[in-house]
């Protein structure tokens, strides 16, 4: 009995790590730490810098320009990130990266001083996209093994999800006793210093080259455009990643409850996501997609009606734990295909596809504002319609 409830709890791990995988889990680790202490409080940063000049409508507007400049960029930059991994490697795409994540955070941090430098912000913003996310994606599909995808990326989450429980909690302190500079200034080190895994082995890779203009000809293919109106649905992460930690700080006025809210919910679904990981890798994790996204909607409905402390911990963490069976087995599925055929093109139209999504929810979104004030629940709606498109993957 012993021995089988071991091979029960060791169905839910990923038992074929390579070492390239392994050197990036880390590399993630420590990045993703470091993100964690300011990624959700870096809209409410934005948002601080406009709310006394703009008032809360303007500049919720305001917020989603930014962001909007961002994805634009980022969206037209895309292939050139591609080409630069795939000439010269995806770990040294990845180690230049957080060069930029550095400045942009230092950029931000100068904004503070003279706002016209969150425009360069915005630059750095989508270099460090650029630079990273095509990488990141290509190296986990080419590294990770077959059969076990879901499991490798469920795991991922699951220690990340460690760190993003401690994260939030000292960015959160850093705010309560000090203030963004310092917090900027301890991530971009820690961002930096996430380099230091990827040193392990040299990267092998065969430098190729890459089309520009033949990614955005693949983009609009007939036969792909199912699978990219699906994957536009991941528009709605803009508005999680960006209104609903403002909307929480609106609620709170504290910084410190906006991190242990964050902490705490994360650590209430981690053990969840190793279920779902175990799941994606059974079939091909469709039917799990499917009820992943009834519960998804329904978490964006709840929304609207959500208002207290507990309230807002509850549908955060609800909403946590259905988004990931979404993610999860959309990844996973990616990554398998990507493994199989051209891992770079395959990765490429599932970027930006989910790029070109967020720009069309950040137009909307800003339109919406202009007739709802504040609009939280009219953007909460079309987060909620949004999340229907993943029934097309």
């Amino acid at each position: 009995m012993k021995n089988g409830f071991k091979n029960v709890l060791t169905s839910f791990f990923a038992r074929r790590l390579t070492m390239q995988v392994k050197e990036l889990y880390s590399s993630t680790l420590i990045l993703n730490f470091a993100i964690s202490m300011v990624t959700i409080f870096e809209p409410v940063f934005i948002y601080l810098l406009f709310i006394d000049k703009y008032g809360l409508s303007k500049t919720l507007q305001l917020v989603m320009f930014f962001y909007l400049g961002v994805y634009v960029l980022y969206f037209l930059l895309l292939p050139l990130g591609a080409k630069f991994s795939r000439r010269f490697g995806f770990e040294h795409s990845i180690a230049v990266s957080t060069v930029f994540t550095a400045l942009f955070y230092f950029s931000l941090f100068i904004s503070s001083y003279n706002i016209y430098f969150i425009f360069l912000a915005i630059i750095f913003y989508a270099l460090w996209k650029m630079f990273y996310w095509p990488a990141y994606h290509s190296d986990f599909a080419l590294f990770s093994v077959d059969g076990e995808h879901g499991r490798q990326i469920s795991n991922l989450i699951v220690l990340e999800s460690m760190v993003y429980i401690v994260g939030p909690l000292i960015g959160g302190f850093i705010l309560k006793f000090s203030n963004f500079n310092i917090l900027f200034i301890v991530a971009s080190i820690l961002m930096i210093l996430s380099n230091i895994p990827m040193l392990i082995t040299k990267e092998k890779f065969e430098p190729a080259d890459f089309s520009y203009f033949g990614a955005f000809t693949r983009l609009f293919k007939r036969e792909n455009l199912k699978k990219l109106l699906a994957l536009v649905g991941f528009g709605e992460e803009l508005i999680a990643l960006t209104i609903w930690p403002i909307f929480i700080y609106v609620a709170l006025k504290d910084f410190l409850g906006l991190g242990v809210i964050t902490s705490v919910s994360i650590f209430v679904t981690t053990i969840i996501f190793l279920y779902i990981g175990k799941m994606a890798d059974k079939n091909d994790g469709r039917w799990l997609l499917k009820f992943g996204v009834i519960l998804y909607f329904f978490s964006w409905l709840l929304r609207l009606v959500t208002r207290s402390v507990l309230g807002v911990f509850l549908v955060d963490a609800y909403s946590r734990v259905s988004k990931q069976a979404i993610s999860i087995p959309v990844t996973a599925m990616t990554y398998k295909r990507a493994h199989n055929t051209s891992v770079m093109k395959t990765i490429l139209f599932f970027e930006m596809s989910l790029v070109l999504g967020k720009i069309i929810t950040i137009i909307a979104t800003i339109i919406l504002l202009q007739f709802f004030t504040p609009g939280w629940n009219s953007v909460f709606i079309l987060s909620a319609l949004m999340t229907l498109l993943y029934l097309f993957f």
